[in-house]
């Protein structure tokens, strides 16, 4: 069972997953605001999403959930198990995990502060991590996948994230001119498993520039 709205892209890049791996799973979309907070708080304490519920256990964080699914997969998994690809891949949901983490620490800001309290030294400095993040895994993008002939979790999560930007930001994100990021993303987009993982409508403030 994996809890949690696909609106939210780490959501969203667990069930991507569970569908490349061929793994079914029942969707509960949950929110962390609201009255579905409490729902969340009684078994995770931070009330956050992903949460995925398989027998007696709990798992919540999208990297601890994605850790297990690629177990589960064995040979098929999509992080390496061991070596430079694998240390590559790591670092490259690293970046793209930071960049994410930033912009969605100023849609928060942008939503739920009155605008005369935003605090635009952090807000720019959030922006440039964004910034930053994704136009440095825009050259690191050789094709047709990062690694090269094989599509890696960080293809699936860099285009997670990309979309999400993407659709929050629109023109924030049309000035980053990540022309490489933008086709993995619509590349990626006309899949099965992305296709069955459309983000629902968000209460959370959307094309804020």
């Amino acid at each position: 069972m994996l809890y949690g709205r696909y609106a939210s892209p780490f959501v969203r890049r667990v069930a991507v997953t569970l569908r490349f791996y061929g793994l079914c799973y029942r969707h509960v979309p949950l929110m962390p605001f609201g009255p579905d907070k409490a729902v969340l708080a009684a078994f995770n304490p931070v009330a956050r999403v992903p949460a995925l519920q398989f027998g007696d256990e709990m798992l919540i964080d999208s990297a601890a959930i994605l850790d297990h699914l690629d177990q589960l997969a064995g040979p098929r998994a999509l992080t390496p198990a061991a070596g430079a690809a694998r240390r590559r891949v790591l670092t490259l949901l690293a970046v793209a995990h930071g960049a994410n983490e930033k912009l969605v620490a100023g849609l928060y800001e942008r939503h739920f502060r009155a605008r005369e309290a935003w605090h635009k030294p952090w807000l720019d400095s959030c922006d440039k991590q964004v910034r930053d993040g994704f136009q440095w895994l825009d050259a690191q993008f050789a094709g047709p996948w990062f690694l090269g002939d094989a599509m890696t979790q960080a293809d699936v999560t860099v285009a997670v994230f990309w979309l999400f930007g993407r659709a929050k930001r629109p023109r924030f994100f049309a000035g980053l001119e990540c022309t490489k990021l933008e086709a993995l993303a619509a590349r990626l987009q006309d899949t099965a498993e992305f296709k069955a993982t459309v983000p629902e409508p968000e209460t959370l403030a959307s094309e804020l520039g």
